[in-house]
């Protein structure tokens, strides 16, 4: 079995976590982790799950991830690998195989993962409700900065306090309805 990367690198066994078994190429460092070999261990270390701000990142230690963006093909079975994103704030994807279900990570990726607690939620990156929220929230911060730079950070502010008001408000409508009306004053 060959690296994706190098290709003519053979990949050695390696434990990446006490019971995670993965498949590492000594010259790129990247990572192959097999389907079985992910649960087994996933459902062994369930108890050792930590909690931690979903939102924390990375921030006390850098890693510096090498993300390939050439096309892989999978050491087990040389179907093409398809990219995930993992989050909006974390700069790298992950390479799933659709096929045997494997995964690729690059230099250092396994080590963000964990470090921003997301090591037990591997297989979760490649369902569409994980990629629909990072959608979502990507065009959320996308149209918060342009409402930002439209009406600037302070009118901005203020029209978000008023639109928490107004939704929130019973006469919603008739309020809208007298801010539409360019002289509510007259019949």
């Amino acid at each position: 079995m060959n690296c994706p990367i190098c290709k003519n690198h053979p990949l050695g066994t390696n434990e990446i976590m006490p019971n995670l078994n993965v498949y590492t190429c000594t010259n790129c460092q990247g990572n192959w982790i097999r389907f079985d070999d992910y649960w087994k261990w996933h459902e062994h270390s369930k108890n050792e799950l930590t909690s931690t701000d979903p939102d924390l990142l990375l921030q006390d230690e850098y890693l510096p991830i090498l993300d390939s963006k050439q096309a892989k093909l999978c050491p087990d079975c040389t179907r093409i690998l398809i990219k995930y994103k993992v989050r909006n704030d974390l700069d790298f994807y992950v390479d799933h195989c659709g096929s045997c279900n494997g995964v690729w990570l690059d230099k250092n990726e396994w080590q963000v993962l964990q470090k921003n607690n997301l090591h037990h939620q591997l297989y979760s990156f490649f369902t569409g409700s994980w990629q629909k929220k990072l959608r979502q929230e990507s065009t959320r911060a996308h149209l918060d900065a342009q409402y930002r730079t439209k009406f600037g950070p302070e009118d901005y502010n203020r029209l978000k306090n008023f639109k928490a008001w107004l939704d929130n408000n019973p006469n919603r409508s008739y309020i809208l309805a007298f801010l539409q009306d360019d002289n509510p004053y007259t019949i």
